[in-house]
């Protein structure tokens, strides 16, 4: 190979780190034709993933790699999210990641990593086989002026790369969003929240205040209510939409009058 198409694949390694995909569009964009990518695969210095992605061939993909490929690749607008944001920053590694998941056989031998965002992932991504099972959630669970609050950067470990994740402010909504007529996912949901002793106000109050929804606003003041952390009294409720009506969060469960949700009978105290 002369020394042109080796200053290129050089270039290709200081770009791409081990482990990270890169879908076929980026790598056009930095210059490198399906020609070149097809040579590099049939040299074994790029891996096909899947259709129009590859990856080094030295390190095998997992999750992170595959997220931090859509985020700072494809800049696709998903974060990592819910449990798994909060696994990530150190809340959740005593509970399952797929501990609201249930009913799927294959979902439930594999780690379940949840990813909020808005729009379809790119298609990809689907093509790529994981030891982990990636769930979107393609919801604007917040209004405009909340799009952003919450989301971190936390090293990937890889490189100087980054991952966007939920904060545990936003990433304890995002949980409460899929918590439906489950007393599972309820009980799951609230062990969570116990552990967020440290939470910051006016972040809490900045995502309550604009969140689309009065389930996860009920069910987060609820669960707020049963913990007596110094935070939990700096949340400005006068100032939120509860909305009107009752909600069924636990089927069978016993009404709580004050915030108008069903929730298993011994939470009703």
């Amino acid at each position: 190979m002369g020394l042109h198409k080796d200053n290129k694949l050089n270039k290709l390694h200081d770009l791409l780190p081990e482990g990270v995909a890169a879908p076929s569009k980026w790598l056009a964009e930095q210059g490198y034709s399906r020609q070149l990518v097809r040579k590099y695969v049939q040299s074994q210095w790029l891996q096909p993933l899947g259709r129009g992605v590859y990856a080094r061939p030295q390190v095998k993909l997992n999750w992170q790699g595959l997220v931090l490929g859509m985020q700072h690749f494809a800049h696709s607008a998903f974060h990592v999210g819910g449990v798994s944001a909060l696994n990530l920053q150190g809340y959740a590694h005593y509970l399952p990641l797929g501990g609201d998941d249930k009913g799927d056989s294959n979902k439930a031998s594999s780690e379940i990593i949840h990813l909020w965002g808005q729009g379809k992932a790119p298609a990809w991504v689907k093509a790529v086989t994981l030891p982990e099972t990636l769930q979107f959630h393609p919801r604007q669970l917040f209004d405009e002026p909340a799009q952003d609050v919450g989301l971190e950067l936390i090293p990937a470990g890889i490189r100087d790369l980054s991952l966007q994740v939920s904060a545990p402010e936003r990433a304890i909504m995002e949980v409460l969003y899929d918590v439906q007529g489950d007393e599972h996912a309820f009980s799951h949901a609230l062990e969570l929240f116990e552990g967020l002793t440290s939470l910051r106000p006016k972040r809490v109050n900045a995502l309550l205040l604009y969140c689309r929804s009065i389930k996860v606003k009920r069910l987060f003041l609820f669960m707020a209510d049963q913990f007596s952390y110094a935070w939990t009294t700096r949340i400005e409720k006068q100032s939120l939409n509860l909305g009107s009506g009752k909600r069924v969060i636990v089927k069978g469960g016993k009404l709580d009058k004050q915030y108008l949700i069903t929730v298993p009978e011994r939470r009703n105290q």
